[in-house]
């Protein structure tokens, strides 16, 4: 037969929709998977976005908190339909984060070593590709940029105020080596060019809603991958520091994943999310990049729940690979209406259908 059904009904959970083969209802709650991850991946139209909104209905009145990082502002209206938060990033945008920023209350021992590690990492999405020379130059330079702010690997120190990317920039500057120099020109852009009023303030925003949505439409294309990436770092140590249910969306997720260093952070998210109470959504429609690099596969990988929604004939047989489909699943993804397709929760599946009430669609829509 083409397809293998199974029962996915749960006594608690959200309802996510109807199994198509046997008409019962997908009740679940991904918590109670071995991690509580979850992929979406479908063309465009396919009515991801909707689904995605009625999860977050659904996920809030079971007390999940939710945040979501948003490329195009697609989650405003919903924001403003459930009291929630929409943090808009642009040079002229009230909320700022510094990426340099320490936790105060709590810090762990290793706080300024993992701080350090994942600016070298932003780093390398703001500046490209880094010869082994200049990578250990940013090495040094993190250190005494720090240094310069009196804050040190003494915990205590950490109540200090953060340094900027401009003092980074000064350091590199006061280097007077060519590999400095040419750091320097790479980072002038973020400390005194275009984009200097988005990532070279101090933080003025704390996350305090149940449902919180980062908007980055109005960044320039080339802008929104360092967005992204910040946003991750400062979502992760506030979920560190305090842990609660909770569900990050990442839209658009190829954004990231096409840079091999934002890319590998997404990922050690997904492997680290769990121990936090944190469940990651990751939504792309560029099906066929993001299976072809080593970090969306492994993404998909450690996502307990998959979903995949209509699909385009240059994608599907590259899901049908990646999932084992039959050849009957195969023509129902490429078939498939809007808000149909199949659901993977474990080692089961079944092709699914999405439902909402009325109320719920006028609050989507």
């Amino acid at each position: 037969f083409p397809f293998s059904t199974a029962s996915l009904t749960r006594n608690e959970g959200v309802l996510y929709g109807i199994n198509q083969h046997d008409g019962s209802l997908i009740i679940f709650d991904r918590f109670t998977l071995e991690n509580a991850n979850s992929v979406i991946l479908g063309k465009s139209g396919g009515g991801k976005s909707f689904f995605v909104k009625l999860e977050t209905l659904r996920l809030m009145m079971m007390g999940v908190d939710v945040i979501i990082i948003d490329p195009e502002n697609e989650y405003k209206k919903l924001t403003q339909s459930v009291g929630g938060e929409f943090v808009e990033f642009s040079a002229s945008s009230k909320y700022k984060i510094n990426p340099f920023d320490l936790s105060k209350e709590n810090p762990e021992p290793d706080e300024l070593q993992n701080k350090i590690l994942d600016l070298h990492s932003l780093m390398r999405v703001i500046m490209g590709d880094l010869t082994p020379a200049q990578d250990a130059l940013l090495d040094r330079a993190l250190v005494l940029t720090y240094q310069a702010k009196n804050i040190t690997q003494d915990p205590s120190t950490f109540k200090n105020e953060p340094p900027l990317l401009e003092d980074l920039f000064k350091i590199f500057k006061g280097m007077e080596t060519q590999e400095g120099k040419e750091l320097a020109d790479r980072l002038e852009k973020f400390v005194s060019g275009s984009a200097a009023g988005i990532f070279n303030q101090q933080s003025s925003f704390d996350i305090k809603n149940k449902f919180t949505v980062f908007g980055i439409r109005d960044l320039e294309e080339n802008l929104r991958p360092v967005a992204m990436y910040i946003v991750l770092d400062y979502i992760w140590n506030r979920v560190r520091r305090d842990k609660k249910k909770r569900v990050l969306i990442v839209d658009e997720a190829w954004y990231l994943i096409k840079n091999k260093d934002s890319g590998a952070y997404l990922f050690s998210f997904a492997k680290r999310a769990r121990k936090y109470g944190l469940g990651l959504t990751t939504i792309t429609q560029d099906v066929e990049d993001f299976l072809a690099t080593n970090e969306g596969k492994a993404i998909v990988t450690n996502s307990s729940l998959q979903i995949i929604l209509k699909q385009s004939t240059a994608a599907v047989d590259q899901i049908t690979k990646t999932f084992y489909l039959t050849g009957g699943e195969k023509h129902f993804l490429l078939s498939a209406g809007v808000g149909e397709g199949l659901f993977f929760a474990g080692q089961s599946h079944v092709g699914f259908r999405a439902i909402a009430s009325e109320h719920e669609k006028s609050i989507i829509e």
